[in-house]
């Protein structure tokens, strides 16, 4: 009897003990610095729900939580999450992360390519017309005047943008559909156009000399000979056609690509990462 009575004594202490333990695992505090080493160990799912359950459950209204959440969306690349968490603080007037959640957004959007919320959003300072004169050139890719550039207080970053502008006006594309069609004309043309004249001398000479054996071989009454030399002639002359297509497709690319290149050495978060303190 007394041996039953210390076993249920003892599984009624030890039952009040692990409800103590599990309830302090679910205190906000512990969740919060839970959270926060979740994001230190880079664990960003888990980390944004851990910290999401310790807003809910302390009713805080920590802005630097907030921010962590959104930086944790970041960094595992949902982009659209991440906005609109940084969109609760850049909304705020009282929070003292207004201006980096603001620029945080901006830099989510552009990873998204939403240009029209960056439009949206306009710009407050140097960092922000960035992605601002960025939105305005993939949405309107027409001449942007010097005037847009009158509001850059920097003046070594105003005189870098005005250039990168007039570098984008001397990109001229290539079209596809012309370079196909000077190389159905003749033979490697296209590829002349789109300025890859070592290609276009090899396609020529080489589809000249196959045609010159296709003829020949038929001349010599060598008909296996004349179908196989003429099936590589209609082949390679086919391949030039459309060579110099995609060519040109990435022609444009390359030329939009190194433009980009350039644009991104100006990118004010790669130059100064506003998750850099934490």
């Amino acid at each position: 009897m007394k041996k039953s009575i210390l076993f249920l004594l003892i599984l009624s202490i030890s039952s009040t003990t692990n409800a103590q333990i599990e309830s302090s695992l679910f205190e906000p505090a512990h969740l919060k610095e839970f959270g926060l080493y979740l994001f230190q160990q880079k664990d960003y799912l888990r980390a944004a729900m851990e910290l999401e359950r310790y807003r809910y459950l302390a009713k805080s209204g920590d802005d630097s939580i907030t921010f962590v959440i959104g930086l944790c969306h970041q960094f595992r690349q949902r982009y659209d999450f991440a906005a609109e968490t940084f969109r609760e603080l850049a909304e705020d007037d009282s929070s003292k992360f207004k201006e980096s959640a603001r620029l945080a957004m901006l830099y989510n959007y552009t990873k998204l390519e939403d240009w029209s919320k960056i439009l949206g959003l306009s710009y407050q300072n140097d960092a922000e017309f960035y992605f601002y004169y960025l939105a305005s050139v993939k949405t309107a890719p027409t001449t942007i005047t010097t005037s847009f550039f009158q509001n850059v207080n920097d003046e070594s970053l105003r005189n870098q943008l005005k250039a990168l502008e007039q570098d984008r006006n001397k990109i001229h594309p290539k079209s596809p559909f012309l370079a196909g069609t000077l190389s159905t004309l003749i033979p490697g043309l296209g590829k002349v156009y789109i300025n890859r004249s070592g290609d276009a001398l090899f396609s020529f000479g080489m589809i000249n000399l196959f045609a010159l054996l296709t003829y020949k071989a038929f001349q010599a009454e060598l008909p296996v000979t004349g179908v196989l030399s003429g099936g590589l002639t209609l082949s390679l002359y086919l391949g030039t056609i459309y060579g110099s297509y995609v060519g040109a497709e990435l022609y444009n690319r390359n030329l939009d690509a190194d433009w980009q290149s350039k644009m991104n050495k100006l990118n004010p978060v790669d130059r100064h990462p506003y998750w850099s303190t934490w």
